[in-house]
């Protein structure tokens, strides 16, 4: 059967289409497939372009229409299920874009990269056990996907199985060995073994590729705090505040440096300051040994009192404070008191 002068012209227009979408200019791409489309409204070839053109513009929702136009009339369309699944990954809804994969890989099973991006939907949703499975399946087949190892890599950091994920970091490092994610990971795994030199070597390899890494910066903090390198550590945790001035944690910690190097005016700036954003525990637990500090005994026990009665506060370190304030006023009836409670808590906790 001889093609039509219009199938001709749908045929050039969509070849015209895709070699534009490959060359990455999605605009030009974008109009040559809606001249396509006028001819034929419902052509599956051109339906996909359009939605993977869509999606490089990142224009995902637009995406979703046109993949959806194909699976009501051919729901086992692989290149409609691909594209769906990756369209609703650019609008992080992973919970959507799971089916779709699910779907893809029963009709196209060794597709190693799909079969990675559905493994990273399943642990962002928390089902740590099927994407494990996934990640193991794609690096049975794919022998040593390196996205595969990232994802396992990623999934066993974040169930907190540090000796799993050191191995299968490493193993990534020699695919990406510099890698900021994976360098980033790993030195937190060092930083927690208190393996301190080895974890600040991870963290200045990310800082030469990205001198400004947030994480990196305050990875190296923690270690130079680990090796009482005080002064070190502030300078880079003040990077940080620099980058994010309402970051408790990294306020906190500058607070807790200063106190130890003497600088209690600073200190209590720094405690100050987080307690303005929010209750911070460790920020007023700081206050109160700051105002201990001072001989200011009255306003340490206010601060402590009003941490004891917090909900999820850490009794036993409230409670130590307490008995130094009680000592140091000797309020002897009141440390009893404090003792008994330590006590309990501590049978409590056998």
């Amino acid at each position: 059967m001889v093609a039509s002068p219009s199938d001709k012209t749908l045929i050039k227009l969509s070849k015209r289409g895709y070699f534009l979408l490959n060359n990455k200019r999605y605009r030009e791409a974008e109009k040559t497939f809606h001249e396509a489309l006028a001819l034929d409204e419902a052509n599956a070839f051109v339906l996909v372009g359009l939605g993977d053109v869509c999606r490089k513009l990142k224009n995902f929702r637009q995406a979703v229409d046109y993949y959806a136009r194909i699976l009501e009339v051919d729901p086992r369309n692989v290149f409609a299920l691909r594209g769906m699944g990756n369209a609703y990954r650019g609008l992080q809804m992973p919970e959507k874009s799971v089916p779709y994969w699910q779907r893809y890989l029963e009709c196209n099973p060794d597709d190693c990269h799909v079969m990675v991006r559905l493994g990273d939907s399943m642990r962002k949703l928390g089902d740590f056990d099927g994407a494990r499975q996934v990640y193991e399946q794609a690096l049975r087949l794919g022998g040593n996907d390196k996205f595969a190892t990232l994802g396992l890599s990623n999934l066993y950091y974040k169930i907190g199985d540090d000796e799993r994920a050191f191995i299968a970091l490493r193993h990534y490092l020699t695919f990406d060995a510099d890698s900021v994610v994976a360098l980033t990971m790993l030195g937190s795994i060092l930083h927690r073994r208190k393996e301190f030199a080895e974890a600040s070597a991870c963290f200045e390899r990310v800082l030469r590729v990205d001198p400004e890494n947030v994480f990196a910066l305050s990875g190296l903090a923690n270690c130079r705090r680990g090796e009482n390198r005080l002064p070190e550590a502030v300078a880079l945790w003040e990077r940080v505040l620099g980058a994010e001035p309402r970051n408790q944690n990294i306020l906190s910690r500058l607070g807790d440096a200063a106190f130890k190097l003497g600088s209690y005016e600073r200190a209590e700036e720094y405690y100050r300051r987080s307690l303005d954003i929010s209750f911070d525990f460790y920020s007023m637990l700081g206050l109160a040994a700051l105002m201990h500090r001072r001989g200011q005994s009255q306003q340490a026990e206010d601060y402590a009192l009003r941490l004891l009665a917090h909900e999820g506060a850490d009794k036993i370190r409230v409670l130590r404070l307490l008995r130094r304030i009680y000592e140091g006023t000797e309020q002897w009836e009141k440390m009893d008191l404090i003792e008994q409670q330590l006590a309990l808590l501590d049978s409590s906790s056998v």
